[in-house]
């Protein structure tokens, strides 16, 4: 991601076969998503670095055939931000993705942000 921010910590994509359902760089989708939802709160936000702090918690569903259809992926994350105002924030929490229909044509995928601890300001 030339330009983009720093990240760290994040499994390369081809040792979690499982997050193939987010396509073949999940690192890059991640990022965009997050930095999408920060933006919708302050347009002026900069987002200078993530950090995976773990391996992400992945918990598939199988469907009565043993096909996963429903998959959540959760990342335990630090994110370096830059406010609006110019403050620096490091934000720790929890991204999560929630597919669901997997493979069918009704899949759909959400996420969602779930924060921990803000420091800075």
């Amino acid at each position: 991601m030339t330009g983009g921010p720093e990240l760290y910590g994040f499994p390369p994509p081809e040792s979690v076969p499982d997050l193939r359902w987010l396509g073949p760089d999940y690192v890059s989708v991640l990022v965009h998503d997050l930095t999408r939802g920060l933006l919708r709160q302050d347009p002026r936000t900069s987002v200078m670095g993530v950090r995976c702090e773990g391996a992400p918690d992945l918990r598939p569903a199988v469907d009565h055939a043993g096909v996963i259809r429903a998959h959540d992926a959760c990342f335990p994350l630090q994110v370096y931000v830059q406010d609006g105002a110019g403050r620096l924030w490091m934000l720790r929490g929890r991204w999560t993705y929630a597919g669901r229909e997997l493979g069918t044509a009704a899949a759909s995928v959400q996420h969602f942000w779930q924060l921990i601890t803000a420091e800075g300001g």
